[in-house]
């Protein structure tokens, strides 16, 4: 269905883009479960915001992810209590600039535990979306560890990953927020011919 909505906006040219967001998000969220412990249902959103978050470029490339809320927010995505169509469409507003806050009225608006979600789903989506900054969809996968100091993110490819690195570090603070501790951001090249998927 969210493939489907994209491609009605005119986002066919980025479906391997959104398709690795979305795998890599996921992955975050699964590896980050016992810390957020939020349900299959946020996944639902977090997947669905993942292949959105890009619509609103057909409108403009400056500010897309504003352009992407309100297409969200005003498109008639079947199946969705308006509330949830909020989060999804906030996660969209937030995967590039800015963070959720109080402040924001549509944000403090929801229930308590959908703000939490907001959080984040939109934490994850923005490294996810840096883990492919040069849509090329190099990272095969990726694993997040818990240490003494913190956390590390190993991400492994078959290619040069220095640009994701760089763009996944710059980008991590708000998932280091609700990690409670920083993530170093490693990259490691793939020793196997074959793509294993994160």
């Amino acid at each position: 269905l969210a493939l489907q909505f994209a491609e009605q906006h005119r986002c066919r040219h980025v479906a391997e883009h959104v398709q690795q967001v979305s795998r890599l998000a996921l992955s975050l969220f699964d590896q980050t479960q016992r810390r957020h412990r939020l349900d299959g249902q946020a996944r639902e959103w977090l997947e669905l915001a993942s292949i959105l978050h890009d619509v609103g470029e057909h409108i403009s490339y400056e500010d897309h992810h504003r352009h992407s809320y309100y297409i969200v927010k005003n498109g008639n995505l079947r199946g969705f209590e308006p509330d949830e169509i909020e989060v999804i469409a906030l996660v969209t507003r937030y995967h590039r600039r800015g963070t959720a806050k109080k402040s924001h009225p549509t944000f403090a608006r929801l229930p308590r535990s959908m703000r939490k979600a907001v959080r984040w789903l939109s934490a994850m989506l923005r490294v996810a979306e840096s883990l492919d900054r040069s849509r090329a969809q190099l990272v095969d996968r990726i694993a997040l560890s818990h240490h003494k100091g913190g956390w590390t993110l190993q991400v492994v490819g078959r290619a040069d990953l220095e640009l994701e690195v760089w763009a996944a570090q710059r980008h991590m603070e708000p998932l280091a927020e609700e990690l409670g501790a920083s993530v170093r951001v490693e990259g490691a090249r793939s020793r196997s011919r074959g793509r294993a998927r994160a």
